[in-house]
């Protein structure tokens, strides 16, 4: 499999995890026919109850941490991919070593989290079984608690599973020279974001030549004042590295985390 690692900031980075040739247990099996199940009701309009139910549960789907997603896609030892090696895809401005601890740091503290809360879930789902709405809809809370056992599960034994990887030294550190070539030209994009930053006004926006925010217009549009250390990495540039990795959940997934690392790093901190 590969793990891409893409800096979003200097200090923080999204996660993206490639299976390759992992074998689907009945468990995974019926989480993606559900999967499936839920996204035909993204067709429904959005005036429609099934079409409001819908955009809601995207809005908390898209609150579940970048990281436990990341940990969801590593494979199970049951999907049969726990003697594979791991290439661990980086830009060369992170060292090997950071990259490893960052890695190993996030697996030896999220085991134990999402051990946790799967079993907090578990011990709700009595109590959200006796939910029911009216009798033609279904009973919501309950399929969403049962998800979220699912998420905790496969979130905790990707966390093992990276712990394992690491642990065996069955991994290779690729320092990627296309993606390299692209930070040094985000980087230099940064610079110059950084020596204009104090002559913007927070309630105005820059455009580029492509006509994209220089600045995140959701940090802007908050009222928070402009971060500290901006966005290496736009949503368009995340597109690009898509179309070169040619991985098709590549783009989603960087997207998604990119969102929530910059909403976390704008709110105000506390005096």
């Amino acid at each position: 499999m590969r793990v891409f690692v893409i800096p979003v900031t200097r200090t923080q980075w999204a996660l993206h995890c490639q299976p390759i040739n992992a074998v689907p247990t009945r468990l995974t099996k019926w989480a993606t026919v559900a999967s499936e199940k839920w996204s035909k009701w993204g067709a429904y309009p959005r005036t429609t109850w099934r079409g409001k139910i819908y955009t809601y549960g995207e809005t908390l789907m898209d609150r579940i941490s970048f990281k436990e997603y990341f940990l969801k896609e590593i494979p199970t030892k049951s999907e049969g991919t726990m003697v594979n090696k791991v290439d661990i895809i980086v830009p060369d401005i992170l060292s090997e070593a950071e990259v490893l601890n960052d890695l190993r740091s996030l697996a030896v503290t999220q085991e134990p989290y999402h051990k946790r809360w799967m079993l907090y879930c578990c011990y709700l789902l009595p109590v959200s079984s006796l939910f029911t709405l009216v009798p033609l809809i279904p009973n919501f809370p309950f399929f969403y608690n049962l998800f979220r056992v699912y998420s905790h599960y496969k979130a905790r034994h990707g966390a093992l599973h990276l712990q394992h990887l690491l642990d065996r030294g069955t991994y290779e550190i690729v320092f990627d020279s296309e993606l390299s070539k692209f930070y040094e030209t985000c980087s230099s994009n940064t610079v110059s974001v950084n020596r204009s930053a104090d002559a913007r006004s927070p309630t105005t926006t820059d455009t580029d030549s492509n006509g994209n925010d220089s600045f995140d217009r959701g940090t802007l549009e908050s009222g928070f004042p402009l971060l500290e250390d901006p966005p290496m990495v736009s949503d368009s540039d995340i597109a690009r590295m898509a179309d070169y990795f040619k991985v098709p959940t590549f783009e989603s997934a960087i997207r998604r985390a990119r969102h929530q690392i910059i909403a976390e790093s704008s709110k105000p901190t506390e005096s």
